[in-house]
C-alpha cells in the first residue's frame, strides 16, 4: 500500500485498515491521562466547582453543634487495702493496664451510666432525646409514659441512641488519659452531661470498690471476733493458773528445750495466721462474687510455683474486661439492630461461653484456695502436735515453771495477733475512703464558645476529594463516551484514509477579521498567515496524491453539513490558482448553493442551465477578478432531481469538456450522509477529498462516508481535518503540530 498513490486505495484496505482501530487500544499512559485532564478541563474544574459549592452549602445550613470535652487520668490500681496482694503475679504489667483503660472506656460508655445521666439532667423533656415527632404504636407509647424509662424500651431506646451518637470516649495514645467528648446545639448541656457521666462514673468506681473492700472487711471481722475470744480465754488461763501454782514473777528456763519450745511457739504462731489468711481467701472465693475476687488482686497465695499464666485472679480480670467489652457491643448492636439481629445472636452465645468459663474459674480459684487452707490447716496441726510434745517434755523437766511461760506466751502471741489485725482493719476502715479511686478528673468539661460543627475547613476539604472523584470520573466518562474526529491521527485509525491536511481553527477576531474580507475574494492573500499556509500544504498533497501525475477533477465533500467542505472548495481552488494553474470552481451542490455568495458573484445562470440542454442557455464559467487564473460555475437555479442530473452522462461530458479546458476542476458538493448528489458525482471525479470537522464529526459518520464512496469505486485522496484547535490537548504533545506553530511563529505567521 506504501508504493501505490493515496488516491487508489482500495475499498477492502480501507475497511480493513478502520477496523485494526477496534479492540487495539493502547495502555492509557501519563501523557493519556494529563491530555484527557486538559482536554475535559472546564468539565473537571466544574465538578470540583460544584462540589465545593455543595460541600458550603451544606455546611451553613447544618445547625452548629458545640462539644464539651473532659479529661480522665486513670491511675494504676496499687492500693491493696487489707494487704492481701502479699505476692504479685508475672502477668505483663503494661498490658493488665491498658486492658484496665479498655475496660474503663467501656463502662464510661455502657448504658447504665447513659441513663442516669438522662434522668439526672432530664433529658427526655429535650426534643432530641424525646419520641416528639416519631412514629409508634400509639397504644404502647402511652402505657410506657406511665413507667420509669427503665421499663420503657422505646423510651429508653431513643435516649440512649441519642446519647451515644454524640458521645465519643477514647484512649489518649501515649498517655494514661481517657478523652470525653459530647456534641450538642446547647453548649451547656454539652458540657453538663460530660460532667454528670464522669461524676457517675467516678461515683460507681467508688462504691465497687468500697463494697469489695467491705465484703472483705466483713469477713476479717469474724476471724477478729474468734481471735479475741481465743486471746481472753489464754490469758484468763493463765491468771487461773498463776493462781493455782502460786507463781509470781518466775522467769523462763533457759535451756534447749525452752528454746526449742519458744521456737516452735513462734512457727506455730506463724502458721496459724497464714492459715487464717487463707481461710479468709477460700471464704471469698467460696462466695463466688466475681467483683471482690477481682478486688483480691493478683495472689501467688494459691502456690508461688504455679506458672503464671495460670494465675486464677489475673485470667478471671481477664476474662471479666471481654465480658464488659461483649456487653458493650451487644448494648450497640442492639441498639442497632434489633434482638434478631444474626451478630447479636453470636455475642449471647460469647457472654453465655465467657460467664461458664468465669464460673468455672472462681470454681478453680476456690478450690484451690480450699486446698491452701487445708495445707495451712494440716501444717497449723503438725506443728501445733510437735509444740505439744515439746510441751510435754518441757513439763516433765518444769512442769509448774514450763507450763507458765507456755501459758503465758500463748496469751501473749493470741494479744499480739489480735492486735495486729485488729489494727490493720481499722487502717481499711479509714483507708477505704482515702485511696478507694484511682482515677482523677484532670479536666472537667467546659461550655464551648464556638461550634465544634460543622467544621468548614473540614467540610470544604471533602468537598473539594469528592469533587476530584467525581471530575476525573466526568472527565473520563465524556471522554469515553465523545466518538468524534478530533486529530489526524484518529481519522486515520478509523477510516484507513490519509489525512492529508488540517486547517486550524481561527481565533474569533482573527475569523472576524478574515469574514469581513470574504467578499472581495481575498480570504488567503496574505503572505503571513498561517490558515493560508495550511491551504499550501493541502495544495501540496493533492498535487502529489496520485503519484507524479495529479487529479485534475477534485470533488470535495463532508458526511454532514457544517462541516466546512464549502469553505475549503473555494479556498483549495484558490490555493490551487495561485501557483499559475487556471482552476475552474464549480458549485455542484444544486440543493443549497453558497459559493456565490463568498465570491459575490450572481447564481444565475450556472450548471442547471447546462443541463437543459439549450446551448444558446448555456452558461459559461465567470472569471474571478480578484484571482487571477481562477474561474467560478454557479449552481444556477434549483433541480427537482439533482442526484440524477449529477450523475448523467451529460455531467461526465461537460466535465471531460472542462477536462481539456482548465488544469483543475474543483466541485463542491453537498454532504454524503444527507444526500446522494456527492456519490453519483464521484466516479467522474479524479479525487475526492473527504472534509471532517475536528470535534464534531463522529467516528461512525465518517466510517459511514467513507463506506458510501468505496461502493461506487470513488478514488478518495485523503481526509482533511477542518477547524483544529491547534492549542487543544489534543495536539500538545503533537511535535509536528508543535512545531508548526512554532514555525509559523518564527516566520511571523498569524
Amino acid at each position: 500500500m506504501n508504493d501505490r498513490p493515496v488516491s487508489q486505495i482500495t475499498r477492502a484496505e480501507a475497511t480493513g485498515a478502520g477496523h485494526l482501530r477496534v479492540g487495539d487500544q493502547p495502555d492509557l499512559s501519563l501523557r493519556d491521562f494529563w491530555r484527557t485532564l486538559q482536554h475535559r478541563r472546564r468539565t473537571f474544574v466544574a465538578a470540583i466547582a460544584v462540589c465545593l459549592v455543595v460541600a458550603l452549602a451544606v455546611s451553613l445550613l447544618m445547625t452548629p453543634k458545640y462539644e464539651s470535652v473532659s479529661l480522665i487520668e486513670v491511675n494504676k490500681d496499687n492500693s491493696d487495702i487489707l494487704a492481701l496482694d502479699v505476692l504479685r503475679s508475672g502477668v505483663s504489667d503494661s498490658l493488665d493496664y491498658n486492658m484496665t483503660l479498655e475496660t474503663q472506656a467501656n463502662v464510661l460508655r455502657s448504658d447504665t451510666l447513659a441513663l442516669e445521666v438522662a434522668e439526672q439532667l432530664g433529658l427526655e423533656k429535650r426534643d432530641e432525646f424525646s419520641l416528639a415527632g416519631a412514629w409508634f404504636d400509639a397504644d404502647r407509647l402511652r402505657a410506657e409514659q406511665r413507667l420509669p424509662v427503665e421499663k420503657a424500651p422505646l423510651r429508653r431506646r431513643r435516649i440512649l441512641q441519642a446519647l451515644h451518637k454524640s458521645l465519643t470516649v477514647k484512649i489518649v495514645p501515649g498517655t494514661r488519659m481517657l478523652e470525653v467528648r459530647f456534641l450538642n446545639r446547647d453548649p451547656q448541656l454539652a458540657a453538663d452531661v460530660v460532667n454528670t457521666l464522669v461524676g457517675d462514673y467516678l461515683e460507681q468506681n467508688f462504691r465497687t470498690r468500697y463494697n469489695a473492700t467491705a465484703q472483705a472487711s466483713e469477713w476479717l471481722a469474724k476471724q477478729l471476733a474468734e481471735l479475741k475470744s481465743q486471746a481472753e480465754q489464754a490469758q484468763e488461763a493463765v491468771v487461773q493458773y498463776q493462781r493455782e501454782k502460786g507463781i509470781l514473777g518466775t522467769d523462763e528456763a533457759h535451756n534447749i528445750v525452752m528454746a526449742k519450745l519458744e521456737e516452735l511457739n513462734k512457727q506455730l504462731t506463724a502458721a496459724e495466721a497464714s492459715r487464717m489468711l487463707r481461710q479468709t481467701v477460700y471464704e471469698i472465693a467460696k462466695a463466688g462474687n466475681a467483683e471482690l475476687i477481682s478486688t483480691l488482686g493478683s495472689s501467688t497465695l494459691f502456690g508461688t510455683s504455679a506458672p503464671t499464666n495460670a494465675n486464677p485472679l489475673a485470667l478471671i480480670q481477664s476474662l471479666r474486661a471481654q465480658q464488659s467489652e461483649l456487653k458493650v457491643q451487644y448494648a450497640q448492636a442492639a441498639t442497632k439492630y434489633g434482638v434478631a439481629y444474626p451478630r447479636l445472636i453470636q455475642i449471647r452465645s460469647q457472654l453465655q461461653e465467657l460467664e461458664s468459663a468465669i464460673q468455672a474459674e472462681i470454681a478453680k480459684l476456690a478450690t484451690r484456695a480450699e486446698n491452701d487452707f487445708v495445707a495451712a490447716r494440716n501444717a497449723e496441726d503438725l506443728l501445733r502436735r510437735s509444740f505439744e510434745r515439746q510441751k510435754e517434755e518441757a513439763n516433765r523437766l518444769n512442769d509448774s515453771a514450763v507450763r507458765f511461760t507456755i501459758m503465758k506466751r500463748e496469751a501473749e502471741s493470741s494479744r499480739e495477733l489480735y492486735n495486729g489485725l485488729l489494727k490493720k482493719l481499722k487502717e481499711a476502715g479509714v483507708l477505704v475512703g482515702l485511696r478507694s479511686t484511682n482515677l482523677i478528673v484532670v479536666d472537667p468539661a467546659r461550655a464551648s464558645a464556638k461550634p465544634a460543627r460543622p467544621s468548614y475547613p473540614l467540610n470544604l476539604g471533602l468537598g473539594l476529594g469528592i469533587g476530584l472523584l467525581v471530575g476525573f470520573g466526568l472527565a473520563f466518562a465524556r471522554e469515553g463516551l465523545d466518538s468524534t474526529i478530533r486529530t489526524p491521527q484518529q481519522a486515520e485509525a478509523v477510516a484507513g484514509l490519509p489525512a492529508i491536511g488540517i486547517i486550524p481553527e481561527l481565533e474569533p477576531t482573527r475569523l472576524w477579521r478574515r469574514a469581513t474580507q470574504i467578499s472581495d475574494c481575498s480570504l488567503l492573500d496574505f503572505s503571513s498567515s498561517q490558515l493560508a499556509e495550511s491551504y499550501r500544504a493541502l495544495r501540496t498533497a493533492l498535487l502529489y496524491s496520485n503519484g507524479e501525475i495529479p487529479p485534475k477533477v477534485i470533488l470535495v465533500t463532508s458526511a454532514q453539513p457544517r462541516e466546512g467542505k464549502t469553505t475549503a472548495s473555494l479556498n483549495s481552488a484558490i490555493t490551487l490558482a495561485h501557483q499559475g494553474a487556471k482552476v475552474l470552481l464549480i458549485d455542484a451542490d444544486l440543493r443549497r448553493p453558497e459559493l456565490h455568495t463568498y465570491l459575490a458573484l450572481a447564481s444565475e445562470p450556472g450548471l442547471r442551465e447546462l443541463f437543459a440542454g439549450s446551448k444558446e442557455d448555456a452558461s459559461e464559467p465567470t472569471a474571478c477578478p480578484q484571482v487571477p487564473s481562477l474561474w467560478f460555475l454557479p449552481a444556477g437555479g434549483r433541480r427537482a432531481s439533482p442526484a440524477e442530473a449529477l450523475g448523467s452522462g451529460h455531467m461526465r461530458e461537460l466535465l471531460n469538456g472542462y477536462r481539456e479546458q482548465f488544469d483543475f476542476v474543483v466541485l463542491d458538493t453537498p454532504p454524503v450522509l444527507a444526500v446522494t448528489d456527492a456519490v453519483v458525482l464521484s466516479k467522474s471525479a479524479d479525487g475526492v477529498l473527504l472534509v471532517v470537522r475536528a470535534a464534531q464529526t463522529s467516528e461512525q459518520a465518517l466510517l459511514r462516508a467513507r463506506d458510501l464512496l468505496l461502493r461506487v469505486n470513488a478514488r478518495i485522496t485523503g481526509v482533511l481535518i477542518n477547524r483544529a484547535n491547534l492549542r487543544s490537548a489534543d495536539y500538545y504533545d503533537s511535535y509536528a503540530y508543535r512545531s508548526s506553530k512554532f514555525g509559523g511563529r518564527y516566520y511571523g505567521l498569524s
